[in-house]
């Protein structure tokens, strides 16, 4: 991939961060609200599918298997919401950002600037839920 391309993408995809960042808040607050600190493993183990997928579908997958096994992800749907925001809400930022970048969304640089959206988004709930779970009852930021 052109190295100026790569630069764009990012700075697109950081751009388009801050704009979910209250929905990882609420979802951050649900996971700490329905997983508490003795699940942390999960979150953990999100973290890491989200960062070492090579496609969007392994997460997507995680997330599925987690939310059918556990019910502490099918409580109050905050598995499902993930999903959701993950596969869908997301997959309309990364056509914004392609449009942008004038490259085909369905691309391999169209797939790349999904995964880095769900990266970013699940560093974002990863930091919400530990934040959550360290002061309970915080209501989100300080």
């Amino acid at each position: 991939m052109n190295e100026q391309i790569r630069m764009r993408m990012l700075r697109e995809v950081a751009l388009r961060a801050d704009g979910f960042y209250p929905t990882a808040e609420r979802l951050g607050h649900k996971a700490a609200k329905e997983l508490t600190e003795r699940k942390r493993a999960q979150i953990t183990g999100l973290e890491s599918i989200a960062n070492s997928a090579l496609k969007t579908s392994d997460v997507f997958d995680f997330i599925k298997i987690r939310t059918a096994r556990q019910k502490e992800w099918q409580n109050g749907h905050w598995g499902s919401e993930l999903l959701k925001f993950l596969s869908q809400d997301l997959r309309r930022h990364r056509e914004q950002i392609c449009a942008v970048l004038q490259v085909e969304p369905q691309s391999a640089e169209g797939l790349e600037v999904h995964l880095l959206l769900i990266r970013e988004f699940v560093r974002q709930l990863a930091a919400h839920y530990e934040y959550d779970c360290q002061f309970p009852g915080s209501g989100g930021t300080r």
